[in-house]
């Protein structure tokens, strides 16, 4: 089952988080005494408008960015100071993301998009391509194959983004701006699918999102409003 991690309850935890970044010589605070908690299998939003710091924050969960004070525990690890070796390991191993724009290597078919985190772990090749077309069934992309991305639709390009995501089986989602790209009927189709996921393999999803109609639908909605946190209902 996808993101299932019984030994550990709280998935995602930060305490009294803090990020700056400096201009020049000056020094801007865009977080500022960030406290969270995430359970596994939850599935929340992260709102705000933009330049609050939301993406900021997503990405210091997703260790794509290094907070400047403060504590972060994932599965149970504190990962406030690894380094950029360890930090890249348990990206790979324990995150998915999914981006506005896709991110899929144009030269490379969609089987072999959806391998590519499983080609960095050192998996055999035959046996990433048995687990990518599993996932091709999973995500309803049969025939789509020996296709490229610029031969697939947005909704077509975004359900193999996510595939290739789920498929090392992470402990985490993460989603920004995933429907941002989409016309509104397709944007709902792959939050519906979200949603399947979340409730039938108990995934645990961060979505971030500046779109009220999305956010309103998850579990608990976090706004970020000038870097500081506000809790919404569970």
């Amino acid at each position: 089952m996808f993101g299932a991690f019984s030994y550990v309850t709280s998935l995602v935890q930060i305490h009294q988080l803090g990020k700056n970044f400096y201009v020049g010589d000056d020094l801007i605070p865009v977080l500022t005494d960030i406290n969270l908690t995430i359970e596994s299998g939850e599935f929340i939003a992260i709102s705000g408008p933009s330049g609050s710091g939301k993406s900021t924050l997503m990405n210091i969960i997703g260790l794509l960015d290094e907070q400047t004070s403060g504590l972060y525990t994932l599965a149970g690890s504190d990962v406030s100071n690894l380094s950029d070796d360890q930090r890249s390991l348990m990206r790979n191993r324990s995150i998915g993301f999914v981006f506005q724009s896709f991110y899929l290597l144009p030269r490379l078919t969609v089987l072999d998009n959806i391998g590519l985190p499983l080609l960095y772990q050192g998996m055999p090749r035959e046996a990433i391509r048995e687990r990518a077309l599993a996932m091709l069934v999973r995500f309803g992309l049969q025939g789509l194959a020996g296709r490229k991305p610029d031969q697939l639709s947005g909704g077509q390009q975004q359900r193999v983004a996510i595939a290739r995501a789920l498929i090392a089986k992470p402990k985490l989602l993460l989603a920004d701006e995933p429907t941002g790209a989409l016309d509104t009927k397709t944007g709902q189709a792959i939050i519906d699918l979200f949603f399947d996921l979340n409730q039938q393999e108990q995934i645990t999803i961060v979505l971030v999102t500046h779109d009220e109609t999305i956010s309103d639908q998850c579990q608990r909605i976090v706004r970020v409003i000038d870097g500081s946190l506000h809790q919404g209902r569970s």
